[in-house]
């Protein structure tokens, strides 16, 4: 376990652990989960060495859960839906809940906090890419055909299964918004 990679030689004792066999775990600050291999980049590991070292990387983000004792049944206003892109056929077997407020929350409406995470898994394809210098964008694509699942669709689950509100969503994965 690493704490956090902020600089080339904490970087550097990660690759060369991962390149020998350990497993490694650490934290790196970027927006989402493709954004990693740029911020390593940038830190100065060369992208060769990226590529062989890293096999998963893992975003997060909190968000606010529903209080379990006030949280009531709602619906999504059209401009929710249209702001996280859900259609008519994702609300069919959707709980929608909205906060509510009491004594247990504060009257927030909101306790306790749960994660949204996006998985993004280097496969062979990708490690050419990395190798290749392809951007972000490019990588956040290959990602998405290989079945990752972004912060934001994470999120969007969790609202249709009633854990949060739409708009806790909006507002955490904001500039996922594309």
């Amino acid at each position: 376990m690493i704490g956090e990679i902020r600089d080339l030689e904490t970087a550097s004792i990660a690759i060369n652990a991962s390149l020998t066999g350990h497993l490694v775990f650490s934290t790196l600050h970027t927006n989402d989960a493709p954004s990693a291999v740029a911020r390593l980049a940038d830190i100065g590991v060369k992208r060769f060495l990226i590529a062989s070292a890293v096999r998963a990387i893992i975003a997060q983000r909190l968000i606010r859960k529903l209080c379990g004792e006030c949280k009531e049944p709602g619906e999504l206003a059209e401009r929710e839906m249209k702001s996280l892109n859900i259609d008519t056929a994702q609300m069919a077997d959707a709980s929608i809940m909205q906060p509510g407020g009491c004594v247990k929350c504060r009257a927030t409406g909101y306790k306790g906090r749960a994660g949204i995470f996006e998985i993004f898994q280097i496969d062979d394809e990708v490690r050419h890419m990395v190798n290749e210098n392809l951007s972000t964008p490019q990588l956040r694509r290959q990602a998405r055909e290989l079945g990752m699942r972004t912060l934001r669709e994470d999120g969007i689950r969790k609202v249709l299964n009633g854990m949060t509100s739409a708009q806790e969503i909006i507002q955490v994965t904001m500039s996922d918004a594309s």
